[in-house]
């Protein structure tokens, strides 16, 4: 709730930070999960920003089989149109999979 101008976020969340290998970012070594990002492009009258992955670490507690296993990393999601935080839930189907029994 407070501006980076006027506060050190960083030191006041008590997390540690290095430099990126790929971008000039810092890391937050606590998340699970890092996605070093590049800028491709800003549209100032939408406020859509595309970026491209560069790198990605990731903790081996949130894996499976080499992947990112969703139900252990339990990501937050900011949801708009209500103004709050929530939790992605469980996988409902399987895409490019389900769809083919509805296939004429």
């Amino acid at each position: 709730m407070e501006t980076g101008n006027k506060v050190n976020k960083i030191e006041q969340a008590g997390v540690h930070v290095h430099k990126a290998s790929h971008v000039n970012a810092p890391i937050i070594e606590e998340y699970p999960v890092t996605l070093e990002c590049e800028m491709k492009s800003w549209d100032d009258e939408t406020g859509i920003l595309v970026g491209k992955i560069v790198a990605m670490q990731a903790d081996e507690k949130v894996l499976t089989d080499g992947h990112i296993d969703l139900d252990k990393l339990q990501p937050i999601i900011f949801d708009i149109s209500t103004s709050t935080y929530r939790t992605i839930g469980p996988v409902v189907g399987q895409a490019f999979h389900d769809g083919l029994a509805l296939k004429k």
